[in-house]
C-alpha cells in the first residue's frame, strides 16, 4: 500500500479505546506507579484520550543527560562506563538451534559457545521476525516486526522511527554502518540514513582483492575489515557507534570453507569462525578497553529441517555483550526480544529511551517492565515468557499453541498497535 496506505484496520482485535489502554500496560517506556521520575520513561498516568495512548509519530529528542534506568547500586551496573564505544554486529541467520547444534561430533559454532561465558549472555532472547529487514529495524529502532509488510520499505514512515543511532548521535557519537553487499536491498540505505546513521560503507565503496559471493564480500573479508575499522575509529578519540551486518550464513551458503559436509552448517561454522577471529583481534587492540561489542542475530533459522516456522524455538536467537566496557560476565534469564535491545542499551548508558514505546530495559529493577518475547510471522504472532507461550494464526483465526492463555491478548495488543502506529506515521 505504500506510505499513504491505510494500516490501522489490519488487525482489529479490540475497540480503539481498549487497545490503547491495553498497550499502556505493555509500554516499554512506562514508569511504574510511585517510581521516581526518570527521563527514560513515559508517565504511567492514564492518557487523556485513546489517541494520546497510541505511539506518537516522530520520536522525541533525548535529553543531554539522564539517570535513565541504570541501577542505583553501582555493583549491579552492567557497564563499567556510561560512555563506551558501541559496536553492534547483526549476525545473519544465527538461530539458537544452529548455535547449539553439533555436526559430525563437533559444535557448529564453537566461538559463540566459548564467548558466551565471557560477557553478558541473554539466555531467553528471541527475534521479532524471520527476515533481515524487519529484524534490523527491531534491533536498531526498537520497533516490533510486522507480518505481511516491512516498514523499512515505507521510507516516509521509516524515517519517523526512533533509533539508537539518532539517540547516540545526540550524545555526540559518530555513527557508521558497514555491509559487504548492497545496502539498497530492501531499502536499507534509506532507512539507515533517515534514522541517524551518518556514514554507510558497503560493497560499492569497498575494493578488496577477493572475489565477491552472491550477496557480496564474505564474512572473512568483512570481519577483518571491520575489526580494522573499529580500531581506527577508537584511535580517533571520538565516541562512536559502529554497525556491521554479516552475510555468509545466508542462502546459497557458498563459502570458502570445508569443515562440514552439510552445506548450511558449514556456512554457519564459517561465519562463526570469522566472528571469533574478529573478536580476538579487537581483544588484542587498545579499542577493547572502552568497547561494548554486541553480537545479536538478525533472525533465526529453520534448523533442524522441518521445524515449524511459527513456534518460539524457530525464533530464539543469541545476544551477547562483550568488551572491556562490560562490568562482569553474567547470564540474563529474563525473556526479551530484539525490540528490547534499544532501551536495554540506552538504559545501561544512563540515557533516555523515552522515544522507544515498545522497547523495555531488561536490566530495569525500578520500573520492572513485564518481561516477555514477541515475534511475528506471515499472518500471525507468538509471545513467550516464563509462564509459557501463545502462538496465533491470524489467517486461520486459531491458536497454534497456547500454554499461557493470557499471552494471546498481549500478542493481539502488540500486533494491532504496531499497525495503528504505522498508519499514524
Amino acid at each position: 500500500m505504500g506510505d499513504d496506505g491505510s494500516y490501522a484496520d489490519a488487525y482489529p482485535f479490540f475497540p480503539e479505546e481498549e487497545r490503547a489502554a491495553r498497550f499502556e500496560e505493555l509500554r516499554g517506556n512506562r514508569r511504574a506507579e510511585g517510581a521516581p521520575a526518570a527521563a527514560g520513561y513515559a508517565s504511567a498516568s492514564a492518557p487523556a484520550s485513546a489517541e494520546d495512548a497510541a505511539p506518537t509519530g516522530a520520536p522525541t529528542a533525548a535529553p543531554a543527560a539522564s539517570s535513565g534506568s541504570v541501577p542505583a547500586d553501582a555493583a549491579d551496573a552492567v557497564l563499567r562506563t556510561q560512555r563506551p564505544n558501541v559496536v553492534v554486529v547483526l549476525l545473519e541467520s544465527f538461530g539458537r538451534t544452529v548455535m547449539d547444534a553439533t555436526c559430525e561430533g563437533e559444535p557448529v559454532m564453537p566461538n559463540m559457545q566459548r564467548l558466551k561465558s565471557e560477557g553478558v549472555w541473554f539466555e531467553n532472547f528471541f527475534a521479532n521476525s524471520f527476515r533481515t529487514d524487519r529484524g534490523e529495524v527491531a534491533v536498531l529502532s526498537g520497533f516490533p516486526a510486522q507480518t505481511l509488510l516491512s516498514v523499512m520499505k515505507l521510507p516516509a514512515k521509516a524515517a519517523t522511527l526512533p533509533s539508537i543511532a539518532r539517540s547516540l548521535g545526540e550524545e555526540g557519537y559518530a555513527t557508521s554502518f558497514t555491509y559487504g553487499g548492497d545496502l539498497n536491498f530492501t531499502n536499507q540505505a534509506s532507512y539507515l540514513y533517515a534514522t541517524g546513521w551518518q556514514e554507510l560503507v558497503w560493497q560499492r565503496d569497498l575494493h578488496f582483492d577477493a572475489p565477491a559471493s552472491h550477496w557480496g564480500y564474505d564474512d572473512a573479508v568483512m570481519c577483518d575489515y571491520f575489526a580494522r575499522r573499529v580500531i581506527e575509529l577508537d584511535a580517533g578519540g571520538h565516541p562512536f557507534l559502529a554497525g556491521l551486518l554479516t552475510l555468509s550464513s545466508h542462502i546459497p551458503f557458498d563459502v570458502p570453507y570445508a569443515r562440514f559436509d552439510d552445506k548450511v552448517l558449514n556456512a554457519m561454522a564459517f561465519s562463526d569462525e570469522c566472528v571469533g577471529r574478529m573478536v580476538e583481534r579487537l581483544k588484542a587492540s587498545p579499542a577493547w578497553e572502552n568497547l561494548l561489542l554486541v553480537l545479536v542475530a538478525d533472525h533465526g533459522y529453520p534448523y533442524p529441517e522441518g521445524i515449524a516456522y511459527n513456534i518460539p524455538l524457530r525464533h530464539r536467537i543469541p545476544m551477547l555483550w562483550l568488551g572491556g566496557a562490560v562490568a562482569r560476565p553474567r547470564s540474563v534469564e529474563d525473556y526479551g526480544s530484539q525490540m528490547d535491545f534499544a532501551a536495554t542499551l540506552l538504559g545501561s548508558m544512563g540515557l533516555s529511551h523515552e522515544a522507544f514505546d515498545y522497547s523495555k530495559d531488561l536490566f530495569d529493577t525500578v520500573n520492572q517492565p513485564r518481561r516477555f518475547a514477541y515475534y511475528t510471522f506471515n499472518e500471525g504472532f507468538g509471545v513467550v515468557d516464563a509462564s509459557g507461550e501463545a502462538v496465533w494464526d491470524c489467517a486461520a483465526d486459531r491458536a497454534v499453541s497456547v500454554t499461557s492463555p493470557e499471552l494471546l491478548d498481549v500478542g493481539r495488543t502488540l500486533l494491532q498497535t504496531t499497525y495503528v502506529d504505522i498508519d499514524r506515521r
